[in-house]
Order: structure tokens, then sequence, then C-alpha cells
């Protein structure tokens, strides 16, 4: 989703000076060319879960579509659907296979935005072990355990031994620390806590985010950039145990684990601009002193946390499917199982890489784009 210009200096002759070429590298394209639907869903039943966010699918089988003759005009609205609505659900998806889960990831970035630079995401340290004991670098398990290769505190998000009164902080989006995050998430939940609640999960556009921003404030906040690290993160806690190859895209390796991205961006799928900078992965926002950077990451969380108009919960069943973008929305698990009942939750987690988070100024907010009335 970007383009490389090289630029050659020219003396005062106006000749070429034969060293001094400068590489420039655009971060936005030549146009964000919004992708239509076209209808090809029309005949599933479905519902909105809420008039701004979430679409429920009824009775359909992902897998049906991914082998269905005509698969690519399926899956290329479904990921436009996604993106749009951003995230959809699938109830009890048995015959959901590993396999056929990476292949719907891969297919939806592919029929849509994706670089073919970007492939199917490989987390720093969570792998999946399969029965036979193997690993697959692209399955993730979304488990509480796991965290703790990653961060320095039990569960990632509490501050030192304070006690944790506000999971306000669990919210992110997937992969943000990387120099090209996440576009799609698959999450398929395969075992749901033996007491048959608890583990939901918590979804908030953030196109909506982005359009409750009063004129000035969004003027400014497209003005700057954010930097991203998971919360005291230290390359040294993980680099003997981490992937060490690529993650899904050349400029994702290593161990630092931090990246800076605009905080506004524009979905190169829809066209609509998105709140980006938030989630427990934000370390700051650039160019701003300490006092500013508290103030605004405390406004940007309560204007996610405080708003329920722009939030919809999923609760889970044993075997649903929620796909969601991660340039739309937000999320964050509600953690209110285990305990005495030993109550578990496990999923399948696979993500695709998209592109490098870029704004074209040249895109609108979600409500002007539906030609929607401005917030009340």
């Amino acid at each position: 989703m970007s383009t490389t210009v090289t630029e050659t200096k020219k003396n005062t002759n106006g000749q070429a000076n034969g060293n001094e070429s400068v590489s420039i590298r655009l971060t936005a394209p030549v146009k964000t060319v919004p992708l239509k639907l076209s209808g090809v869903l029309d005949g599933y039943a479905r519902k909105e879960i809420t008039p701004v966010i979430g679409t429920e699918f009824i009775d359909a089988n992902v897998v049906d579509m991914l082998h269905a003759p005509n698969a690519d005009e399926l899956l290329r609205d479904l990921a436009i659907m996604v993106s749009q609505r951003g995230f959809c659900v699938f109830r009890h998806q048995s015959n959901l296979s590993i396999a056929d889960e990476k292949l719907l990831c891969h297919r939806i970035g592919q029929l849509t935005t994706r670089p073919y630079t970007s492939s199917l995401y490989i987390h720093p340290v969570n792998q999946m072990e399969l029965e036979d004991g193997s690993v697959d670098p692209e399955v993730m398990s979304p488990s509480r355990s796991t965290k703790k290769k990653l961060y320095t505190r039990e569960g990632g998000y509490s501050k030192g031994s304070e006690r944790n009164q506000s999971r306000a902080d669990g919210w992110h989006t997937d992969g943000s620390f990387e120099n090209v995050p996440p576009d799609y998430t698959l999450l398929h939940m395969v075992k749901v806590p033996v007491e048959g609640s608890g583990g939901d999960t918590m979804f908030a556009s953030a196109y909506e985010a982005y359009d409750l921003l009063s004129p000035p404030m969004k003027k400014f906040l497209e003005g700057i950039s954010a930097t991203f690290m998971p919360w005291d993160h230290k390359p040294e806690n993980i680099i003997d145990h981490m992937w060490k190859g690529t993650r899904g895209a050349p400029e994702n390796q290593g161990p630092e684990l931090r990246a800076s991205h605009p905080c506004i961006r524009t979905n190169p799928v829809t066209g609509w601009k998105s709140l980006f900078a938030f989630g427990h992965h934000l370390e700051e926002f650039e160019g701003l002193g300490d006092v500013e950077n508290r103030m605004m990451k405390e406004f940007v969380q309560r204007l996610i946390t405080e708003n329920h108009q722009l939030q919809a919960r999923v609760r889970w069943e044993q075997d649903d499917l929620v796909i969601w973008d991660n340039r739309a929305v937000y999320h964050s698990a509600t953690y209110d199982y285990g305990g005495i009942t030993g109550g578990k939750r496990i999923g399948n987690r696979v993500c695709g890489v998209g592109e490098i988070p870029y704004l074209d100024p040249r895109s609108s907010g979600r409500r002007y784009a539906l030609g929607m009335d401005y917030l009340a």
C-alpha cells in the first residue's frame, strides 16, 4: 500500500549528480478507492448486532463458502462486510479445520487489499502446539497463560502489584506493535468455560470513535503519529524464545516490537477513517510531553470505554467463529471465567498481515460516507 519514489538531485547546471539519489517512501496510495459489495451475500440471512457495529450470519457455513464454485465472489463480499461492520459472527462452525481457517484468512485478504508481500501473521512468541506435538506458527491460542511469555507481569495489563479494579486497559488491536500490523483476525472458539458463561469478547468501533471527535481534535490527531509497544516490553526478555524469522511481512522481524503509526488511519477496503491510537500497546503520542500524553491516553480511553453506542458484546458458544478487521475495531476479552470451577476458554486464532498503516487525507469518516447526520 506504499510507493517508493526516487528523486535525483541536480547541480546548479541542471545536471544529475550520480551519487545523490534519495528514496522517498509514500505511505498513502495514489488514491483510496473503496470496494463495493456485489450483492452475492444478499441471500444469506443475517442480523445487525447493533446499528453501528457487528453482523451475525444465521445458519451460514464458512466452509461451504470457502469451497463454493463462486468462492471468490462470496469471500470478497464477506471481507468487505467485515470491514464495513467491524466484525461478523458465524455460529456452530464445527466442520472448520485449522487448514480451512488459515485458507479463509488468506483468501479474504488476498481478494481485497492485502499487499502481495503480506501473508499470515506469526506472533513473536505465541504459536499453537498441535495434537501431534508439532508447532504451527500461523495459529495462536489466546489463552491467558501464554501472555507471560511476552509481558513481564501476569495478564500483561496490571501495573505492578496494584489491585486491578478495571479491565479498561485490556482493549487493543492485534499486533499494533508491528511495523505492518494485522488486517483480518479469525477466532474459532473450540472450548468455552464449563459453567456456560464468561470469556465474552467486547468490540468497539474505531470508525465511530473517529466520528465522535470534534473537528479540531480530528485535525490535531490527523497531524501526529503514535508509538506502539507491548507494555513494559524488553527485547532481552523474549529474544531467546521468540520466532526467529519474519512475522507475515518482511518489515516485521526482530525483538524490538515497537512501531510508529498514524493516530488516524484510512481503511483501504472502506475508505473510512478510524481512530487507531488506542489500546494497551499504545506507548505514547509522538511529540507530546508527559502530562499531555497522560491526558490524551485518558481521553481516548474514556472516549471508547464510556460510549456504549459504539460497543458490542459477543457471547461465545462452542465452535463459534468471529472475523474482525483490526483497522475498524478494537476488542477485549472479559476475564471473568476460571476461578474455582476451573473453566477453560480455548480458541484457534489466525491473523492476516495487512498494509503499512496510512492516512489518506481525501478519505472521510464512516458517517459522512454513508450520508448520515452528524452526531448531535
